[in-house]
């Protein structure tokens, strides 16, 4: 066989999609948009790197501190940004984060702010076209400090500190969200959380995140 003639091209895909991962997010909503947002963010292999749940109380290690700490740091640092119920669990965060872009001009106090986000929340259904959120899911305004930048600020300032102490540290890749519609729905996580530690020996074999 010449080895200098033109080789046939090959137009497949070398993996076929076999390594592709799907995203969680849902297509049709901004992640910038005004909203609450229910959030869990998993430790690498759920390690119980944050301490541990004596009698249905959280006792957080140093690095648990950290984490909950930091969680607090966030609205220093993203202006849009109002936090809600938190705890810090063994393996794992939950939190309700509530993002309310504030355009120049707009005077509210924090708790109208935050009802109002929650109010403007789409109801629309996956895929039936609408845009997410009151503007449109392609508002430049709306991409500055979307949901995902928050969290990769909480996530990679958490492993900075963290590894200055102990090495190894480390989060899931990805984090669980769920969008929040409605005051009943907020109430419901809010519980949730609160009741996290109580429930941690029933619950430490079922996903952290449950779905709501």
């Amino acid at each position: 066989m010449n080895n200098d003639e033109p080789q046939p091209k090959n137009d497949k895909p070398k993996y076929k999609g076999k390594y592709r991962i799907d995203s969680t997010r849902l297509p049709a909503w901004s992640y910038a948009s005004n909203a609450g947002y229910f959030i869990t963010i998993c430790t690498d292999g759920k390690k119980c790197f944050f301490g541990e749940v004596v009698q249905g109380e959280m006792q957080r290690s140093p690095i648990g501190e950290i984490a909950h700490k930091l969680w607090y740091e966030i609205p220093n640092h993203f202006s849009n940004c109002q936090i809600d119920s938190f705890c810090v669990m063994p393996n794992h965060i939950h939190g309700i984060l509530v993002i309310n872009q504030i355009r120049e001009g707009d005077v509210m106090n924090p708790l109208t702010q935050e009802e109002d986000a929650i109010h403007r929340v789409s109801t629309s259904q996956q895929g039936d076209g609408e845009r997410g959120g009151v503007t449109g899911l392609f508002n430049p305004m709306l991409s500055k400090n979307s949901l995902s930048k928050i969290i990769r600020w909480y996530k990679g300032r958490c492993s900075f500190e963290i590894n200055q102490i102990y090495e190894g540290f480390g989060w899931q890749e990805r984090f669980h969200d769920n969008i929040i519609r409605n005051e009943f729905a907020r109430d419901r996580i809010r519980q949730y959380i609160i009741n996290n530690p109580i429930n941690w020996e029933r619950d430490r074999e079922q996903p952290p995140h449950p779905p709501l």
